[in-house]
């Protein structure tokens, strides 16, 4: 039986207790002692004699209380940190100072080359060549994240130290008394990298757009997101293949699992092949100590999407190819075969059969990633999901902005419409951010969306009512130029369109900085990456 004793914090009561215990023959098993709260495991204590018992403890003086209990604390805490690491996916090994395996989770015992057997009290280089016991050691236990291989399988090694030994001794830094080893899959990183990139969870309910063409190529998209094979994503610049290409992941058996993207035209033929398949240790001069894996590794038992595929060399498509017909690869200067499991979905907007046939894509890997095919329809052949477009860009610029959501006026949607959008949904979005951004008053109208699609600034003077206008916005006034309108008209009139684009981005960066006043900040702001509102203020001389 295990029970709580609980008393005043007096000298001498824990040996009263004790005396108490011996006097009546009882055996204690475990015995522990904290401030107020005694507890003790004695197995010999029937439940019917345990109130003898507590009525002889509260004779002592100081005891207050005397309470059965299920666990003590020390075995409450053990069967919490138990049940904690057996959650962990990743495999969990902690080692004493001399190398010696103090505990692993049961993901680290099912990698042992000998699962029946135990871990604890091993040496960990039975199962670990490197580090070396000398190499943490010296480190304190504190080793940068490097790669390793346990049991054959590839891991990035995160090390930490477990307490210090106070041996008395004068020495100015106290040895760890170990540390705990986490293997983290690179498949569970990618999961991570995906949890943070795809805040907004794109499912095919997202995709704005009712019109009888997005509708159907919605309902095969989501018939074929199921199946798990090859898909090829067919569509004009600009048409939303990404979001497909993340609606078809979700609607899969997947979702859990990681998803990645590559655009393939965003970088040379080196590069691309090291971050498609990772590099070995020392396959070149910076390349990272313990090599790193590409996103193949990383988008393991998930989706790796490939934009603009048929941007690929011809000698990444041979090495693409491989991997959709057997799952394996070589990492860049590696020798060991990596195997995976992953679905690849890719895009173009080029005609990838036409390539085939003229030898400018390889015909294998064109039937290998066609397997299914989705054809996007343009902006152009889905008119009436520009209004429902223009809305929800028109009110995210506003808040990206921080400033009311102007209205569309009637014209301004006809111009809308009217428009041919080679550029499709993107073009359609940067032309309203450009104009809600630069819009002085409170309603969008068709010189305001002219303007914006031209690259240049809005008119110095009120532009002219029409009757448009008056029927969708009566109450409204025309809003009279401003000196700041006019210095951004005057010097787009004596600029091109790329220096208008600067003043744009300068004008807005500056009119934001003071409320944001860290380039962190404001890209969290804006929602753009840190690294280019950096750039973008050290070019314009914002905040320095």
């Amino acid at each position: 039986m295990r029970f709580e004793i609980r008393g005043e914090n007096r000298l001498g009561i824990t040996r009263d207790v004790v005396n108490v215990l011996t006097d009546q023959g009882l055996d204690i098993r475990a015995f522990e002692v904290t401030t107020h709260h005694i507890y003790a495991d004695i197995p010999a204590i029937r439940p019917d004699r345990f109130p003898a018992l507590a009525k002889a403890l509260k004779q002592i003086p100081g005891i207050l209380d005397i309470t059965e209990i299920d666990r003590l604390p020390t075995e409450r805490r053990r069967a919490q940190l138990h049940a904690t690491l057996a959650a962990l996916g990743d495999p969990v090994i902690a080692v004493d100072a001399n190398g010696l395996i103090a505990q692993a989770n049961p993901a680290a015992q099912a990698i042992s080359t000998t699962p029946e057997q135990s871990l604890r009290d091993q040496n960990i280089s039975s199962i670990l060549n490197e580090p070396s016991i000398e190499d943490l050691r010296q480190g304190g236990f504190r080793l940068p994240e490097r790669e390793v291989t346990l049991a054959g399988q590839t891991y990035l090694l995160q090390v930490e130290p477990i307490g210090h030994v106070d041996d008395g001794s004068d020495a100015t830094d106290d040895a760890p008394w170990g540390g705990v080893m986490v293997f983290h899959r690179p498949a569970r990183l990618g999961r991570v990298i995906t949890a943070l990139q795809d805040r907004r969870h794109t499912g095919f309910d997202d995709i704005i757009g009712t019109s009888r063409a997005m509708l159907r190529v919605k309902s095969q998209a989501k018939r074929l997101a199921t199946i798990d094979a090859p898909i090829l994503i067919l569509g004009e610049t600009g048409t939303g293949k990404e979001l497909f290409a993340r609606a078809c992941h979700r609607a899969s058996a997947r979702a859990d699992q990681p998803f990645l993207a590559l655009n393939c035209a965003a970088m040379p033929e080196g590069l691309a092949e090291s971050e498609l398949f990772g590099y070995a240790a020392g396959a070149f001069t910076s390349a990272r100590r313990g090599g790193k894996p590409g996103l193949l590794e990383l988008a393991d038992g998930g989706t790796l999407f490939l934009d603009e595929i048929g941007e690929l060399s011809p000698y990444l498509q041979a090495k693409l190819l491989r991997v959709l017909q057997d799952g394996k690869f070589r990492r860049v200067g590696g020798t060991d075969e990596i195997t995976v499991d992953v679905r690849i979905i890719s895009a173009t907007n080029r005609d990838l059969e036409a390539m085939s046939h003229d030898g400018t894509f390889r015909e294998d890997l064109y039937f290998r990633i066609n397997v299914l095919g989705i054809t996007l329809p343009p902006l152009r052949d889905r008119v009436e999901d520009i209004a429902d477009l223009a809305a929800f860009f028109i009110d995210r610029t506003a808040q990206q902005t921080e400033r009311s959501t102007p209205r569309l006026a009637r014209d301004g949607l006809d111009w809308l419409c009217a428009h041919d959008w080679p550029g499709n949904v993107r073009e359609l979005e940067n032309t309203l951010f450009r104009a809600v951004a630069l819009l002085d008053g409170d309603v969008l109208g068709a010189r305001d969306l002219a303007d914006a699609a031209n690259g240049t600034a809005p008119a110095t003077e009120p532009r002219p009512r029409t009757p448009t206008d008056n029927a969708d916005t009566a109450q409204d006034s025309p809003t009279p130029p401003t000196p700041q309108t006019d210095l951004i008209a005057t010097a787009l009139a004596q600029s091109d369109f790329n220096s208008g684009m600067d003043l744009l981005e300068r004008e807005m960066l500056a009119r934001l900085y003071p409320d944001y006043p860290s380039s962190r900040k404001l890209a969290d702001r804006l929602g753009v990456s840190h690294t280019s509102i950096a750039n973008k203020l050290r070019k314009y001389g914002i905040g320095t």
